[in-house]
């Protein structure tokens, strides 16, 4: 179908009559239907096209989301070692305050070198993440590229098809 939603019913009453291997238009007020022709299977094999594409892009978003999923954890786990180095710090504030000397425990360079490893982790993965993205940007402009092409076999088809008479009315 080529036309806008208010044509969606209109073009899907010829399902019936014509299968699903027809264009459907609106011209000047008049409704068309193209059934036949090499174009037709040109406007096919772009919508395949798309339709991979399209797939190939879900693929990509369900790994990002993972990705996110992942950031997530780390995000949690690195909140948590942050609390834990605030506690301690508020500690060693209060040793301060009471006059006592501050002390090292020993499982601060742990929280320390936790914090590290996170943050490569996080690092890591905002790697991956800017991966994906320049590449769902490229397919993005693929499937802008596809739909582009679509619209202008879809405009030659129904300018040659009203010209040569292919186009036979629908209303």
């Amino acid at each position: 179908m080529h036309g806008d939603t208010r044509d969606l019913e209109s073009a899907r009453s010829h399902l019936r009559e014509s299968g699903p291997a027809f264009l459907w238009f609106r011209r000047d007020g008049k409704a068309y239907i193209v059934r036949e022709g090499a174009a037709l299977k040109e406007i096919d094999e772009l919508a395949d096209q798309q339709g991979e594409l399209g797939a190939v892009q879900g693929r990509l978003g369900k790994a990002q989301g993972e990705l996110g999923r992942q950031q997530g954890q780390l995000g949690r786990q690195q909140g948590e070692a942050g609390r834990e180095q605030a506690r301690k710090a508020l500690r060693e504030a209060r040793r301060a305050l009471d006059g006592k000397r501050a002390h090292r425990d020993d499982d601060d360079g742990e929280v320390e070198d936790a914090q590290e490893e996170l943050g490569k982790a996080q690092e890591a993965l905002g790697r991956e993440q800017a991966k994906m993205g320049a590449e769902q940007a490229r397919m993005g402009k693929q499937q802008e590229k596809l739909a582009q092409q679509m619209q202008r076999k879809v405009d030659e088809l129904i300018d040659a098809s009203l010209k040569d008479g292919s186009a036979k009315r629908a209303d």
